[in-house]
């Protein structure tokens, strides 16, 4: 009688007869088995990509794209988690698909800036964070493109930071700029440096931020929670956490601009 097979990962027998008869309907069960996470990283990535600029249905898309080749080219024999590598292709996939679309207009350009000028003047004027409403009336800018702008701004900066720095690694290695952040191992000493000095100032631009904001940002980068399970904790809707988020993100740039530096700098 053969032993058991004993699995070491999630579906190792599943992946075993995936690898070996490289067939359709072992294929199609794997993905079935993951798609969860096609879902799982689309309510992640929404608190930062509006609809308006690329709908959920496209991102889960471009989600299964990502799925697909994860799955194609996954070793499950090396004993990594499956999960962790397939996230980060899945994310990899949604996020490259709308660098290469034409997704951000000139004119919407031009209001982000304008945005970012009149929400640090405003700051300086009342000594507080302005609301939506009163950017929208300093700039004479109607709500929707102060919502678009911010929207505009803090997609850019997660397109940044989520650029990956080593896609040529093996599965369960692989890293964006903000990974970096945490793990010393995987860089020089120089860059470490640079990279603490980094975290150093992101930990203090947010310590600064008001109480939302902070709450928003740590939950979603911190604890890896999504919109929906953000909204639930602070009982705010998924439009409102969407955009105290970009409002963070914005005040994390500028924060940085302030001191001489941008982000783009520090990848």
């Amino acid at each position: 009688m053969r032993p058991a097979i004993k699995e070491t990962i999630p579906h190792a027998l599943l992946w075993r007869t995936y690898r070996e008869n490289h067939d359709s309907k072992s294929q199609e069960n794997l993905v079935k088995q993951y798609l969860h996470l096609v879902d799982k990283m689309a309510n992640r990535l929404s608190v930062s990509i509006p609809t308006s600029i690329i709908p959920r249905e496209d991102l889960i898309g471009l989600g299964y794209i990502g799925l697909m080749e994860a799955i194609k080219k996954f070793d499950y024999k090396k004993g990594y988690q499956f999960e962790t590598y397939g996230l980060w292709r899945i994310k990899g996939a949604m996020l490259d698909g709308i660098r290469q679309m034409d997704w951000v207009p000139r004119g919407l350009r031009e209001k982000a800036k304008i945005l970012k000028s009149g929400l640090r003047d405003l700051e300086q004027i009342l000594m507080r964070s302005p609301t939506d409403e009163e950017l929208s009336q300093h700039l004479s800018m109607p709500l929707e493109e102060v919502d678009m702008a911010m929207s505009t701004i803090s997609l850019t900066t997660l397109l940044s930071l989520d650029n990956p720095v080593n896609a040529n690694e093996e599965e369960g290695k692989q890293q964006s700029r903000l990974d970096q952040i945490k793990d010393d191992n995987s860089i020089s000493q120089d860059r470490q440096m640079q990279m603490a000095e980094f975290g150093n100032m992101i930990a203090l631009s947010i310590d600064k931020m008001p109480e939302k904001e902070r709450i928003v940002i740590s939950l979603f980068y911190y604890e890896g929670l999504s919109q929906v399970e953000i909204a639930e904790v602070m009982s705010l809707t998924k439009g409102r956490i969407s955009q105290i988020h970009s409002r963070a993100i914005l005040r994390l740039r500028q924060s940085f601009e302030a001191k001489g530096f941008s982000l783009d700098s520090f990848m």
